[in-house]
């Protein structure tokens, strides 16, 4: 058991969330009952996830993706309101770590989703304001690419769709979960042979065969999984909580 107030002071400052920059607003962002005996963790918080963790007495809920971010105009209206309601009468506390979650070197999403294909973190990656999210990673030796792709769908329970533009092996990975498909020049620039993301882009399958770098899309909640569950388990351990991890597949 601990407090809400200390697992949060506990949790921005493991991830150093005030070195960021971010949209969404870190840290606590609806306050619940005073003390958290049971944690849920989730990728992305809605009316789904918010009821499973009540359901299964959860005191607070952890997510990636929280209800408050720092650059849209806050109306308290339709969804917002519900999910707010849901969360306030029952007195669950809401806690969101979004960039900070993604950039830790040990239990970040990019960090854990090298980690789970067996790729050596090498250099950092895709700065935000200064402070770089994601990583570069090497295979030794160069895995060929459809050797990859199965890791890959091993790891994330779906398949992974290929923009091919780089060589049947690769050797240098760039790793960049959720929404990372903006990061293909500079991968392309540091000499990676292929970028791993959840999400791409329109423009993106063009720009890959020009750049000569394969993009692998494997998924924005899948490739984002790892980081919460990491730290779901890290503050099991750190506190003694009982935690739980709401697993919500989502095809985007």
């Amino acid at each position: 058991m601990t407090t809400l107030r200390e697992l949060a002071r506990y949790c921005d400052e493991l991830l150093s969330v005030s070195r960021f920059q971010d949209a969404a607003v870190n840290g606590v962002q609806v306050e619940g009952r005073p003390e958290v005996h049971r944690l849920a963790t989730a990728v992305s918080v809605s009316r789904q996830t918010i009821g499973e963790a009540l359901a299964w007495g959860a005191d607070a809920l952890l997510v990636h993706h929280g209800l408050l971010w720092g650059d849209r105009p806050m109306r308290i209206t339709g969804p917002l309101r519900q999910r707010l309601r849901l969360l306030l009468q029952n007195d669950l506390s809401l806690l969101a770590y979004h960039l900070p979650l993604d950039g830790h070197p040990e239990l970040g999403n990019n960090a854990r989703f090298a980690s789970a294909l067996q790729l050596e973190p090498i250099e950092p990656f895709a700065p935000i304001s200064g402070i770089p999210i994601g990583l570069v990673a090497e295979s030794s030796p160069p895995r060929p690419l459809p050797r990859l792709l199965q890791q890959i769908r091993e790891r994330t329970g779906r398949e992974p769709i290929l923009l091919p533009g780089g060589p049947g092996e690769v050797r240098r990975v760039a790793v960049l979960t959720g929404s990372g498909a903006a990061g293909l020049l500079e991968a392309a620039e540091l000499g990676c042979q292929a970028l791993l993301t959840g999400e791409a882009r329109e423009t993106t399958m063009a720009l890959a065969r020009e750049l000569g770098v394969s993009v692998i899309v494997a998924g924005h909640e899948a490739t984002e999984r790892l980081g919460v569950q990491a730290l779901g388990h890290h503050l099991a351990e750190q506190f003694g909580l009982a935690t739980v991890f709401l697993h919500d597949p989502n095809p985007i």
